[in-house]
């Protein structure tokens, strides 16, 4: 038996974001647990005893070692010889979707990875120090997500932003599935009190999936929606590597930039809804 559970815990402040990864991982008698930290400059990657992490069954809650997050905050506390990482942030209230990330698709067996979405955005406070860096996240947002299954999908292109009170978070892969495989995508969009969601169970249609550029469709005519996302800066612009599940086991490298310049449009006909470029995007894109 192969299988990971992680959680993904982004935090913007002012001058800085982090992304915090709990996570754990087992295949057959191998087991870990581990914290991955990302920053625009750096990765970090610290295994801890698989026996001293926690995942709640019901509600967001995860523990690994001293290192622990729920809905009401996260605390890091990591002292190896190689990493130093101690701090606390706050959260506020979740703005959490209306119902399960995978819609239906969460009823199907033998499904490579499920996805959820905890929280699009909430208030954050508090600090993080890695090594001598301290990373300030008072009067900032925060965005969590998460994972779990066998492995990563072998193509996947996957972006996050908070812009004002626009929250954007959007996901598509080539999916197997009982001998086939098809596109499959999942994009939440929270704007002007609004939660809209573009996903393949709802029959929104993949017009462009490319490493810098995304396009998603749903409907016709005056009420078709169109999201347009597209990376500005050059490939791989401030990805730092980090470890993702293959078949159970944490042995393959991708790269993810906490901070990319990337350009969300969103129209419904031809009515522009929004249309932004953050330059504090979350961005990965992934083909073995």
């Amino acid at each position: 038996m192969a299988n990971f559970f992680g959680y993904y815990v982004k935090c913007a402040g002012k001058q800085d974001t982090v992304a915090v990864i709990f996570g754990r991982a087992t295949c057959g008698k191998e087991k870990t647990a581990f914290i991955q930290i990302v920053t625009k400059d750096n990765s970090y990657c610290e295994k801890l005893d698989f026996k001293d992490s926690f995942v709640a069954k019901r509600g967001f809650e995860m523990r690994v070692g001293r290192n622990h997050v729920n809905e009401q905050g996260m605390v890091l506390d990591i002292d190896s010889k190689d990493l130093r990482v101690t701090g606390e942030v706050k959260f506020g209230a979740f703005d959490k979707i209306k119902y399960d990330a995978m819609g239906p698709f969460k009823f199907l067996p033998f499904m490579e990875c499920r996805h959820m979405v905890v929280s699009m955005q909430h208030k954050i406070s508090g600090e993080i120090r890695i090594g001598e860096n301290v990373f300030n996240f008072d009067d900032g947002v925060g965005y969590i997500e998460g994972d779990c299954g066998k492995s990563f999908p072998k193509k996947y292109f996957w972006s996050q932003a908070n812009h004002g009170e626009v929250s954007v978070s959007v996901s598509c892969a080539i999916i197997p599935y009982l001998g086939i495989r098809f596109k499959g995508t999942i994009c939440f969009i929270h704007f002007e009190g609004q939660k809209l969601r573009l996903a393949t169970y709802l029959g929104a249609r993949v017009k462009e999936f490319i490493e810098s550029k995304l396009v998603i469709t749903k409907g016709r005519g005056g009420k078709r929606y169109c999201l347009e996302i597209e990376a500005l800066d050059g490939r791989l612009t401030n990805a730092r590597s980090l470890l993702a599940p293959d078949g159970g086991k944490m042995n393959r490298v991708i790269h993810e930039s906490v901070e990319r310049t990337v350009n969300y449009k969103f129209t419904k006909g031809t009515e522009t809804l929004f249309e932004f470029t953050s330059n504090r995007a979350a961005f990965e894109y992934s083909e073995m």
